[in-house]
């Protein structure tokens, strides 16, 4: 019998250790997601069924460190939580390389941590030739479409890249790429030279950042590219009814149509063309009636700008977050495209008054953002010196990210 020993010991052995682990068991809930538009982080949050104080408690927290009026649409979050609906963690993250930390420790107080993924700045060029879209000629780059974005933004101001460019337009551009350590793309960084040119327009712009630290894009004599009205408000698909006389699809009436219709999808965000205060936020009459009711612009805003400026955008399917009273900046989302009110289709109506008088956003003369001041035209000048080398050199410089 002894001589079976040593073996079922062996077997033993043997058997023991190929028992498996047992599973540990992760105790915590996790709810995640993105935000849409309109949404803020708070109402995601209660969305996701978490009591309302729970979430200001750490949202709160969270905006010591990342101001959450800078949300954008897909920004997304992580929460998690133990079996009796406490949070014990909150991770935002607003882009690849930030990501913001709100975690409750045992005395159920809540500490922030920032984690940042190391960079690195390269500086590269494109430049092509419209055929049927600056987008599609940026794509035809190998670039992506936040860089079409960008350029279109430096040059919104003078031109309305859905209907003005034209087949032979000529484009170029100094940008800076973040990559990670081993070179790989993470996303666009600034661009910080542009160039378009047509038939009618020939500028560069260069990005220059004043002793205030703002930055802004001005010609080379030091005029800034921005100004008070955007060229137009949203993305459209077409421009379908303009300033003017015009016979009503509805009311079959020849009246004077104030303003300009944007044909755009259902739900396409809506900016603010210019600073104001939100004057009119709600159901709106103007147009002319039909059996006996004014149905008018629908659900509506009104921002009152400087220089007896007001602006209307009308046929809203909602609003953004904006009341009446609240101060907005040019580009901040204040609603949707809808057809609300005396309305044929998804579009919206858009009109500018000076001094109570109605005028054609697309004959609008915009005035320019402040200059370049005068003590730093010559730092300015050495600035984009500097920046004309990229545009005629194709060579690429790393940059270390500070």
């Amino acid at each position: 019998m002894q001589k079976y020993i040593p073996v079922i010991l062996i077997l033993f052995i043997l058997i023991s250790c190929s028992k498996e682990e047992p599973e540990e068991i992760d105790p915590f809930i996790y709810k995640s997601g993105s935000l849409k538009p309109g949404q803020t982080l708070a109402n995601a949050l209660i969305d996701k069924d978490i009591e309302n104080v729970k979430v200001y408690r750490v949202v709160n927290k969270l905006d010591s460190i990342y101001n959450l009026r800078r949300s954008h649409p897909a920004d997304s979050f992580i929460v998690r939580m133990d079996t009796l609906d406490v949070i014990h963690e909150l991770i935002y993250i607003p882009n690849k390389i930030h990501t913001y930390r709100v975690f409750r420790d045992t005395s159920d107080n809540y500490f922030t941590q920032i984690d940042t993924l190391q960079t690195t700045k390269v500086v590269k060029t494109c430049n092509g030739e419209i055929e049927t879209s600056l987008y599609q000629a940026i794509i035809d780059e190998d670039e992506g479409p936040a860089l079409a974005v960008m350029f279109s933004q430096i040059f919104q101001w003078d031109i309305d890249f859905f209907i003005d460019p034209q087949k032979g337009d000529q484009f170029q551009l100094a940008y800076e790429q973040l990559v990670n350590e081993n070179s790989d793309f993470i996303e666009y960084g600034e661009i910080l030279v542009a160039q378009y040119s047509s038939r009618n327009y020939d500028k560069i712009a260069y990005r220059y950042t004043n002793k205030k630290g703002i930055s802004k894009y001005y010609d080379e004599s030091g005029q800034c590219f921005q100004k008070a009205f955007l060229k137009s408000p949203l993305n459209y698909k077409r421009i379908s009814s303009y300033f003017g006389m015009r016979r009503h699809p509805i009311t079959k009436k020849v009246w004077m149509h104030n303003g300009v219709d944007y044909a755009a999808a259902y739900g396409t965000p809506v900016e603010a063309s210019a600073d104001g205060t939100i004057i009119h936020r709600g159901w709106k009459g103007g147009h002319p009636t039909i059996n006996g009711r004014t149905g008018g612009y629908g659900r509506t805003i009104m921002i009152r700008h400087t220089n007896g400026y007001k602006t209307l955008y009308g046929h809203l399917s909602k609003y953004g977050k904006f009341k009446i009273g609240d101060r907005v900046k040019q580009h901040d989302v204040i609603g949707y495209v809808g057809s609300t009110g005396l309305s044929t289709g998804n579009h919206l109506h858009y009109t500018i008054y000076q001094y109570g008088k109605a005028i054609n956003p697309l004959k609008l003369k915009n005035v320019s953002g402040p200059p370049v001041p005068k003590d730093e035209m010559e730092e300015f000048k050495m600035v984009i010196d500097n920046l004309k080398n990229y545009i005629v050199s194709e060579d690429s410089t790393e940059i270390s990210m500070n």
